[in-house]
Formats: structure tokens, sequence, C-alpha cells
């Protein structure tokens, strides 16, 4: 039997994700790179614990022509299925590739899932292993997503020794959904000319540098999916050095990291005339929520800052991360992020499955952009310091080029640059990176 009761309609946030992985799969995975094994059958019963304690963790999705997109608790309880594989230190990747490629069905639960890998390699001084967990992505964000693998990471190093010690089956309260608790002034539905008017501004900005420029090595029109990832890790060296010069420029990272992103994408222009590009970034919104919410019990708290910046051949690239960052801030400050699903009609109302063709069409005909997710840094997993990295990854949408996710950990800048191969060649992904880390270390 669920430990908490769910059955309630998807908020606007929820849909969103939820429609969006119909067009093409929004799984997303956090995973931890261990220099040690685990206890498989310990592994089972915490990830039991971890389904109890989330009221999310519990549910399906039924879509009706009643009632819509709505979560419902299951009963009797399905566990969280634990795939374990051996594979080698080649091959590791394509294991969460294939994660991001397995959509759920709709109607399945749990919206979760965890894939527990062994390294066979016998040249290493010490057995290794990765732990993944893989989210639907209407019932958690990457911050969620790594405060769950924290936390079974943690107690998987503490084995209970006493009955008394033995996992807890208490559920979390369940938190609102995101829309509940958008503060008053950007409730969009009670303040409809107040949306019109931040619409207008919007697109305004998106149009300031005219019309962001065809990508024509994308090839958004691929039929197929291939999710794939690059790996770029930076030394806790060279990660603090960034981070020393982002403050000497006023700005951060993360603004960095974009405008790494968009001069590497400028540099596979044929010709060098300025040209403009659309940066999408997701951002964590339980700060701009009334009351603020925790990344505890899973949930979905984020929406979408997107915009247009002008690159050329003088463009500088910390006036431009400078740029970034000062119109993310007043994207935000304005309301922006809470107006995101009300501009595809999701307005709280029951999304019928007619609605799904609509917002198919407006999906594939958003601006071609690139993506860059940012949860910044992870608390260590003091209890487990076999663990040496925990980072996440996505496959980008038909019309993004790519998908950075970066985190850092212990110190470590870790990018997982996902690309879709159907739509852009594994080469040209690996010389976008490279361009990336060039203008990094450049700066």
């Amino acid at each position: 039997m669920p430990s908490t009761t769910i059955s309630r309609p998807l908020d606007p946030g929820e849909a969103f994700f939820f429609l969006s992985d119909h067009v093409s799969c929004m799984n997303f995975v956090v995973f931890a790179q261990r220099s040690a094994t685990l206890d498989m059958a310990r592994l089972q019963a915490e990830l039991n614990r971890l389904q109890q304690e989330n009221g999310l963790l519990q549910v399906r999705i039924e879509w009706t022509q009643q009632q819509g997109l709505r979560f419902e608790s299951t009963e009797p309880l399905t566990t969280i299925q634990l795939q374990c594989h051996t594979t080698d230190a080649e091959n590791w990747q394509s294991w969460i590739e294939g994660e991001l490629s397995a959509p759920f069905a709709t109607g399945a639960a749990p919206l979760l899932r965890c894939l527990y890998l062994e390294i066979d390699n016998a040249e290493a001084t010490s057995p290794r292993s990765v732990l993944a967990l893989t989210f639907h992505h209407s019932i958690a964000d990457g911050r969620a997503g790594t405060a769950l693998l924290r936390i079974l990471l943690k107690r998987l190093a503490n084995t209970p020794r006493t009955e008394a010690d033995s996992p807890s089956l208490s559920a979390l309260p369940v938190l609102p959904a995101m829309a509940d608790v958008f503060p008053p002034a950007y409730r969009w539905n009670e303040n409809p000319e107040a949306a019109k008017a931040l619409r207008g501004t919007l697109i305004g900005d998106y149009r300031r540098h005219g019309a962001p420029a065809a990508i024509p090595w994308l090839a958004s029109q691929a039929a197929g999916r291939t999710p794939r990832f690059i790996r770029l890790q930076l030394p806790a060296h060279v990660t603090q050095r960034l981070l020393t010069r982002a403050r000497e420029n006023n700005t951060t990272l993360h603004g960095l990291l974009c405008a790494a992103q968009l001069i590497a994408q400028w540099q596979q222009q044929t010709d060098a005339a300025p040209t403009a590009y659309f940066l999408s970034c997701p951002v964590d919104m339980r700060v701009f929520l009334e009351p603020a919410q925790p990344v505890r019990p899973t949930g979905l708290y984020v929406s979408l800052i997107s915009n247009t910046f002008q690159i050329s051949a003088e463009t500088d690239v910390w006036g431009l991360a400078r740029s970034i960052m000062t119109q993310t801030r007043l994207q935000l400050a304005r309301g922006e992020g809470h107006l995101l699903y009300h501009l595809y009609g999701l307005t709280g109302a029951p999304v019928l499955p007619e609605y799904f063709e609509s917002f198919k069409t407006k999906a594939l005909a958003s601006l071609p952009n690139t993506m860059v997710s940012n949860i910044g840094a992870v608390t260590a997993v003091v209890d487990d310091p076999a663990t040496e990295s925990i980072s996440f990854a996505l496959c980008p949408m038909p019309y993004q080029t790519l998908f950075t996710a970066a985190s850092s950990y212990n110190n470590t800048l870790i990018l997982n640059i996902g690309f879709d191969a159907e739509r852009l060649a594994p080469s040209l992904a690996q010389t976008l990176v490279q361009a990336m880390q060039n203008v990094m270390l450049a700066a």
C-alpha cells in the first residue's frame, strides 16, 4: 500500500515535461562514479525505503478524456526496478545513454528506475562501479534527483546494525505543486493583462538582434533518436581558477559556460558575420515561490529562461558572460520563469489527449537553441568517500544542438554534454566540445 496517497492533476510545469517527453524522451539520469562496489541486496532495500518516503515515487500518470493528466498513487505498490550489469571502463557511458532513450510508458509506475554497473577492469587497483537513477522529468529536476542519490549513497555506506536502526517506512510531507505556490503577482490566470504585457516584453527581447540564425548542421527533422554525451572534467585547480576569474570579471562560472557554448557554436559558421543565437537555461524556481520549497521530497520546481545573444569575432567571453547573467536575472525578476508554461497554453485546466498535437507543433516550431543546465556544486557524500563524482545527463530536444549538464563535485567541474547523434554528427559534437574547452581555458 502507498505510504502517501496522491491524486491530483499535473500542474502546468509537470504537464509541460510530460508532453515534451512524448515529443522526444525527456528522461534525465543522475549518477555516481565510485571506487568500490555495492551490496545489491542492500541497494534494493534502500530503494524501497526511498520510495516509501517520497510520494511521487509511488504514482503513475493517467491521461483520460474525462480528467486529463493526473498523478494517481498505485496500489499495490510496484517496487523501483533495479538492473545490475557488469561492463568495462570503455562502455559504461552507453548504459547511461540507453537510459536516456528508454521512455516510461504512460500509466507505468514508479516513474524512477535504478541502474547499477560494476566496472570490469583488470588493470584497476580497486573495484569500480556506477550507480544511476533515471527519472521521468515530471516528478523531479536535477537538484531533487541528486539530493535523492546522495541520500541513497549515504544510507548504503551506513549499514543498519540493529532493528532500531533499520529503515523507517514513514513518508515525508507531500510538497505542493509548483503552480500552487507562485507569488500572487505571477498567477497569470488572475493577471491576464500583466501576462500579455510580459509576453510582449519577452518577444521584443528575443528579436533584439534580429532573427536568430538557422543551424544548417543540425538535422532537426531527422527521424529516430540516438542520445550520446561527451564527458568533460576540469581538475579542481582549473575549476578554482575559473571561479576566481569569473568573480574578478563580475560574473559567474555559469555565465562563462554559456558564453563558451555560444562562441563554440559561432565558430562553426562558414563566414565571420555577427550572428544571433538562442540560448536556453533551466532555472531552479524554489527560491521564487511563496513559500520557498525544499529539494526533498522529490518534485519538479524548474522553469526555462531563454534569450538571444549576438556573437562575432570581437565578442569578449567575459563581457558575454556578464551579459548572459544580467539578462537572466532581469528575466527572473520580472517573472518570465513563472510565465513559461502559460505561454504554451498550460493554465491549470485539464490537459486532454487532443491537446498533444497542438503542443507538439508549437514545441517543434521552437527557435533552434543550445542549452546549459547547471545545478552547481553537489555536496560531497562524506559517509561514502568511495564516491568520486555525482553528475547528470539529458538528451537535447530535436531543435537543440547541445544539452550541457553541468555540476561540480569535490571542486571538480563536470560537464556531460549531450547530443542526438541522429541530428548532430558525433565528429562535430567533439569539435564543439573541444572549442568550448579551448574558450574556457583561454579565459
